[in-house]
């Protein structure tokens, strides 16, 4: 029977760089009978497969389509985390002349939860790293974020056990071989033939630094309340005319962070200890490269009482009103 390979993220676990990765490697994957199909690609991923899914949408074309040859196929997107039990029962019932293996990257949620909380930044969002923080840390046991289990016992439901394969992550990134061991997750046999380029931006979502990211979080809400900006229109157009704004004011705001920061350690927590039990007791044999990890690390955070200091409300006034000015200004360049 034929494979479907459904890597499913999740988030911050090096998919982006995975995904141009793969797209880099069309040709020696299909060597070894796998494609990484352009069909449904959106950048590197396949993200617009997980809203046909979502919608129930799949059509006969899309079914002849992976049914016409004899290739294994491989479909790749972080955003297939949010699918639910039903979605992925549509699936397998679409596609149930495939043997449909899951591909999970677990990575210790104490590392991940400030990167995944600049992602909700990112796109709009106004809490801060604390709040945001404790609202998993109140609930462990129901946050997939903090307890991986819980979207891989779906995934065993629907799929089987046998068929769901996780990376260590944490592992792969220590020992850098996450493209190596993703290959290996496939069936595949690493090669020669496969190349690994120099990761650009294109093909990594950075960090942002700690005061840029503390600066849009407060526009978010400054700048959807003035002038109705919303998810991630902020944050693209704060990094494209960052340079343009005033640097009075934008080094002032930067001083006024700085004075409310402080350091904190971060791995080895109990919600790491926790899922690290959890995980060896119900999925270790599906572990392909587990590695125990204690590790720690530091992490500078911000404290929202920078939002209290006196000039701030008009320095963050004068600053949305330029980025405001700086965007509307290219986007009318555009259409003329």
């Amino acid at each position: 029977m034929k494979k479907l390979f459904l890597h499913v993220g999740p988030h911050k676990t090096g998919t982006t760089a995975i995904q141009k990765f793969l797209v880099d490697n069309t040709k020696p994957c299909f060597q070894q009978n796998l494609v990484y199909p352009k069909r449904y690609l959106h950048i590197f991923g396949h993200h617009h497969f997980r809203e046909i899914l979502k919608e129930r949408q799949l059509r006969a074309e899309d079914l002849e389509f992976f049914s016409e040859n004899q290739n294994d196929f491989l479909l790749s997107s972080e955003d297939f985390i949010s699918l639910d039990e039903a979605d992925f029962q549509y699936l397998r019932q679409s596609l149930d002349n495939f043997d449909i293996k899951i591909i999970f990257s677990w990575r210790r949620a104490s590392f991940k939860l400030y990167s995944i909380w600049q992602e909700v930044i990112k796109h709009g969002g106004t809490v801060d790293f604390f709040e945001y923080y404790h609202d998993h840390v109140a609930r462990p046991g129901t946050s997939q974020m903090l307890s991986p289990d819980l979207k891989l016992n779906t995934l065993a439901k629907v799929f089987g056990k046998q068929n769901v394969k996780v990376i260590d992550y944490d592992a792969s990134s220590n020992s850098n071989t996450l493209y190596q061991d993703f290959i290996n997750a496939c069936d595949l046999v690493w090669s020669d033939n496969f190349s690994i380029k120099k990761i650009d931006k294109t093909a990594k979502n950075e960090s942002m630094k700690l005061y840029d990211i503390e600066i849009v979080r407060a526009l978010n809400n400054l700048m959807g309340y003035k002038y109705g900006y919303q998810g991630s229109k902020v944050r693209l157009a704060y990094s494209r005319f960052k340079d343009a704004l005033p640097a009075d004011t934008t080094s002032e705001l930067v001083s006024i962070i700085d004075s409310h920061t402080s350091t904190k350690i971060v791995g080895n927590y109990f919600v790491d200890t926790r899922a690290e039990k959890v995980m060896m007791q119900r999925f270790g044999a599906n572990i392909l490269n587990h590695q125990v990890n204690n590790s720690t690390k530091l992490l500078r955070l911000a404290s929202s009482r920078w939002l209290s200091a006196l000039p701030v409300h008009d320095l963050l006034s004068n600053l949305a009103s330029k980025l405001n000015q700086l965007n509307t200004e290219e986007q009318e360049d555009v259409s003329n």
